[in-house]
């Protein structure tokens, strides 16, 4: 399998030192917003190949950056995705919600390792789709460091096909596993006013924990997606205000 690399060094609202391989790019969008630039990646979802992507965020810059589309595995294909992520000193990034849909017999592995310089800030938001009966494996290591200190270290591996599994209930039978990270050393918000965006709906389920007084991860497990859409989306808009609030006096 090939490699292809995608790399952006962003800088206020400009892009430097840009390289990509077909068929991975990086655009700008319409959005407009009054602290944040927008941006989105396409070519993820090419098959034929593993795909990498290194960013780094400069000095006090404050991105949005996502997937063009949800990555849609072929059947009986394998995929990799490396993350490889910078934040310096005062800047914020957002990683908007990908989407990872599995296919009969795929194999998929991410690695994404993001290094947060002295009051950066991360919000980083991902959904996984669980057929247990179809794909072959499926594995994600999620790395956060804040300087020297190694704050997230969260690795997932799933073979359906496993005894093990059958007796591991992290997923237990919903289809549907979501995660969003807010790494930040200075939270605009109590703890609460994030609970109360959490449903309790039936076979919908939401969890917060505090990460030592450095950010907060939330996971979600759920049967109904477009309620787990709704609810990360509700989430990340409340985030959005908050840091807004706080950012628009730094531009």
């Amino acid at each position: 399998m090939t490699e292809r690399t995608i790399k952006a060094r962003f800088q206020k609202v400009n892009v430097h030192d840009y390289e990509d391989e077909a068929p991975l790019k990086l655009q700008k969008t319409d959005k407009s917003h009054r602290v944040f630039s927008n941006y989105q990646i396409s070519g993820l979802e090419d098959h034929e190949q593993s795909n990498r992507a290194d960013l780094l965020v400069k000095k006090g810059t404050n991105i949005v950056v996502g997937p063009e589309d949800v990555l849609q595995l072929q059947p009986e294909q394998s995929h990799q995705l490396d993350m490889f992520v910078e934040v310096e000193e005062e800047a914020l990034l957002i990683w908007n919600k990908q989407e990872i849909i599995p296919a009969k017999g795929s194999q998929y592995q991410q690695t994404s390792k993001i290094q947060l310089h002295q009051d950066a800030e991360l919000i980083w938001g991902e959904i996984y789709h669980f057929d247990h009966d179809t794909f072959t494996s499926l594995s994600s290591s999620m790395e956060i460091w804040v300087d020297e200190e190694c704050l997230v270290f969260d690795p997932f591996q799933f073979f359906p096909k496993s005894e093990v599994n059958h007796h591991y209930g992290m997923t237990e039978t919903f289809p549907y596993v979501a995660s969003m990270w807010y790494i930040t050393p200075h939270p605009p918000f109590d703890e609460w006013d994030v609970q109360q965006r959490l449903s309790q709906a039936k076979h919908h389920r939401a969890g917060m924990t505090d990460l030592d007084g450095q950010g907060i991860l939330i996971r979600w497990l759920s049967t109904d997606l477009s309620l787990l859409r709704k609810e990360m989306d509700d989430v990340f808009q409340f985030f959005d205000q908050q840091i807004t609030d706080i950012r628009k006096w730094r531009i």
